[in-house]
């Protein structure tokens, strides 16, 4: 017995013509390249076999369906309810404390304002004493170098010598 092996089938595109490699698991249902106007020329002649299947536009028209439709919303009574509501709510097990939601709100109105940042540079004046930038920004790459010492476990005092350079003047 020969061992299957995969074969690479061809066909030109039901809408433009154009030779495409078909889908095995699709087989004889791949008609349609997937360019953006073959895929909707697909959806349109998929929607006109179900009309034609389905008995047309008239399909929706009647009191059949609406009984149909009437039937399945008693027994469904909060689809839509419980779609809307699983989709924006939060986690029941979240408590915000009011507190924490003014300060929360106060920090969300400021767009404009890189939170961040200005917290870093806050809590660096506070440590270092000093509100002056110069200074600030030195003791931003001194506590910067000191965490890459930290973190490549290299003692953070043999940084400092290499990365600190006399200023000319």
């Amino acid at each position: 017995m020969k061992p299957h092996r995969p074969r690479n089938r061809s066909r030109a595109c039901a809408h433009c013509g154009q030779r495409f490699v078909v889908n095995p698991r699709l087989g004889p249902l791949h008609r349609f390249c997937t360019l953006p106007k073959c895929a909707k020329a697909s959806r349109c002649a998929a929607r006109k076999r179900w009309l034609k299947k389905n008995g047309g536009k008239a399909y929706y028209l009647g009191g059949h369906n609406n009984d149909r439709v009437r039937a399945w919303r008693r027994r469904h009574p909060r689809y839509w309810k419980n779609c809307m509501q699983s989709k924006y709510s939060r986690r029941p097990d979240f408590a915000l404390s009011k507190k924490l939601a003014e300060v929360l709100g106060y920090v969300a109105l400021q767009d404009t304002i890189d939170t961040r940042l200005a917290l870093e540079i806050g809590i660096i004046s506070q440590l270092s004493g000093v509100a002056l930038q110069d200074t600030i920004a030195t003791e931003i790459r001194r506590l910067m170098l000191r965490g890459y010492a930290i973190l490549r476990h290299t003692p953070p005092d043999s940084l400092r010598e290499k990365s600190v350079s006399p200023r000319a003047g």
